[in-house]
């Protein structure tokens, strides 16, 4: 069965019937609400403006670069206060048991709705590179369905499963209280992510979780296994790495990840990789 495409751009006074090959929906909306179906789980990703979910009673916001997973349930009703632009992707109930990943609904940690960061996953990162390529050319969406809801389908399982080990690491005694906690831990690594060109401090990484620099170093390093700050280093080196392995310069790479010159990059990816940059790539080229 294909997945159905189609074009959002009006909002609905009632939800739309299930898919038995999927969905495909490329969002272009004024403000206001819909009532949106959740026969199957589906993934709703943002890429201008935000969008407010209501759902079993909780209001959940998703902003520009993130996505929500929703399992099959009751109907929810979206809400964007100003002009959206996103996609939603209807995901098919048997998806996941025919290509055998872990069956989707009922996570008894996870919960039913689950915002994350698309910079966070490399399932995230295609997400968001379909979405932009649909947003520049919705006549390529009825084309890109069907690959798009096989690489994701399945791929989900993999941030679903981080999500619920990070969960499990928070200390905390009530499951709402370590849910809360991962939502804003996941902003927090989000903006790590956006922001690999630089150092980022312990203090802006609090402001965006809305903790204590106390408690946003304890739980992240609960939650993640790795303090924050190391958690960055790996991110900035990997990019480095990434921009040396295509040719850039060991200065250029320095300068692109924030280091403040070309010998704190070196003994920095020396403690990583085992290796200067330029030994590093010397290796690379020879094997």
């Amino acid at each position: 069965m294909r997945c159905d495409f189609t074009v959002m751009d009006r909002q609905l006074d009632e939800p739309r019937g299930p898919t038995p090959g999927g969905k495909l929906v490329y969002c272009d909306l004024k403000a206001g609400s819909s009532m949106i179906g959740a026969s199957a789980p589906s993934l709703k990703l943002v890429l201008e403006g935000d969008e407010r979910y209501e759902i079993d009673g909780r209001t959940i916001a998703v902003r520009p670069g993130e996505f929500l997973y929703l399992d099959a349930g009751s109907h929810c009703v979206g809400i964007n206060r100003g002009d959206m632009k996103g996609i939603c992707l209807l995901l098919p109930p048997t998806l996941a048991r025919a290509q055998g990943a872990p069956a989707y609904g009922d996570d008894p940690v996870l919960g039913r709705a689950l915002v994350l960061s698309t910079r966070a996953s490399m399932m995230g990162r295609t997400l968001l590179e379909y979405g932009r390529r649909i947003a520049h050319d919705p006549a390529i969406g009825p084309a890109l369905a069907d690959e798009l809801v096989a690489r994701v389908g399945v791929a989900i399982a993999e941030p679903l499963a981080e999500s619920r080990a990070a969960m499990d690491g928070v200390k905390a005694a009530k499951l709402s209280t370590r849910r809360e906690l991962y939502r804003r831990l996941e902003r927090a690594r989000a903006f790590l992510h956006a922001h690999d060109d630089r150092n980022v401090t312990l203090g802006e990484m609090a402001a965006i979780a809305g903790l204590s620099q106390f408690h946003l170093a304890r739980y992240f390093k609960n939650a993640f296994e790795e303090s924050p700050i190391s958690y960055h280093r790996a991110l900035r080196l990997k990019r480095a790495a990434d921009l040396l392995a295509g040719g850039s310069s060991v200065a250029a790479a320095a300068e692109a990840t924030g280091y403040s010159d070309t010998v704190a990059l070196s003994h920095a990816f020396r403690r990583r990789y085992g290796a200067p940059p330029h030994l590093w790539t010397r290796q690379r080229l020879a094997s």
